[in-house]
């Protein structure tokens, strides 16, 4: 049966944006600066929480496998993509070289108007600055840490439902239909209280500013699990988008309409998207608890490593 749900069930519709986001894309309106950005990386630590919370400890009934559930298949594909790039764009101004090489150029008004008016014209600039290269290698890294995290916490849950085939709360059948269930994780989204980390960005007397990201938990840069990055992946566009947008952190001077030129990443979208899709068919022609592991492991977990690692060519599918 856990072989079969690799391809069940008929499409079932991605979640859409539920009212705690659109609360969210509300307040995210009348923020600039880096704070925007900051802003717009919360959907991402938010994902790293729930990986941390449903990966510390197996669940152990019914309704922590549903919990489980609930939690992974919350969060929205658009939204998703371009926390991405948000939470990359915060590793690059976090990379030293990269955020004093930025720094630079805004020592003095003269000069700050000028890289100013230089990074407008023409954003890609930034791939050819010093620090650069340090800055794209962190973001490498992180998108293939991150992946190896969670492709071990579906691994995880995968061993975890063939072990569950002998464990009698999780091989019950449970009394909720399979699409039920996928409709009660979509009112969950669309109801979810989502965390607002509030974090204070500090900004420098020539007003710059850096996210210091060290030791702060799921905002951590050292989150996900070190692992050896690809040496065949090669930086593409998404990595200098969050380029540009780690640029704008640190010029402290980011806008709405950057987020939408830089902030955003149609075959991220699609990954994502295709996950949830998968997760729901998954679910759908579940009939026990264990079954509903699987699908976790396989399609809320690494499925999404794939989403989380592709620009690193890291994740289940390593590209």
């Amino acid at each position: 049966m856990l072989k079969s749900l690799v391809a069940a069930g008929f499409a079932v519709s991605a979640l859409s944006l539920g009212a705690a986001h659109a609360g969210a894309a509300a307040k995210v309106e009348d923020m600039k600066g880096a704070q925007l950005i900051e802003y717009a990386a919360q959907p991402y630590i938010q994902f790293r929480e729930d990986i941390d919370h449903v990966s510390t400890k197996m669940p152990a009934s019914e309704a922590e496998m549903r919990d489980a559930y609930f939690r992974l298949a919350s969060h929205d594909n658009r939204t998703m993509a371009a926390s991405w790039i948000a939470y990359a764009a915060m590793i690059a101004a976090d990379s030293p070289e990269f955020a004093s090489a930025i720094e630079a150029k805004m020592k003095k008004r003269r000069d700050a108007e000028a890289f100013a008016a230089e990074i407008e014209a023409n954003p890609v600039i930034v791939r050819n600055m010093a620090g650069s290269e340090a800055a794209v290698a962190a973001i490498m890294a992180f998108a293939t840490n991150d992946a190896a995290k969670i492709r071990k916490a579906g691994d995880q849950f995968i061993a975890e439902a063939y072990a569950m085939q002998n464990v009698a709360w999780a091989k019950r059948e449970i009394a909720l239909a399979g699409m039920d269930r996928v409709d009660a994780a979509m009112q969950f989204a669309a109801k979810r209280k989502w965390a607002d980390y509030d974090r204070e960005v500090v900004v420098s007397r020539k007003g710059t500013a850096r996210p210091n990201l060290v030791n702060l938990a799921s905002w951590s840069k050292d989150w996900g699990d070190e692992t050896a990055v690809n040496p065949a992946a090669r930086p593409s566009t998404i990595v200098t988008k969050a380029l540009v947008l780690g640029a704008r952190y640190v010029m402290n001077d980011a806008e709405q309409r950057h987020l939408a030129s830089f902030g955003t990443s149609k075959k991220s979208e699609r990954c994502f998207t295709n996950a949830q899709m998968n997760l729901d068919q998954c679910i759908a022609a579940t009939r026990t608890p264990y079954e509903e592991a699987f699908c976790l492991g396989q399609h809320a977990l690494n499925d999404m490593s794939s989403c989380v690692g592709w620009p690193a060519a890291a994740g289940a599918s390593g590209a």
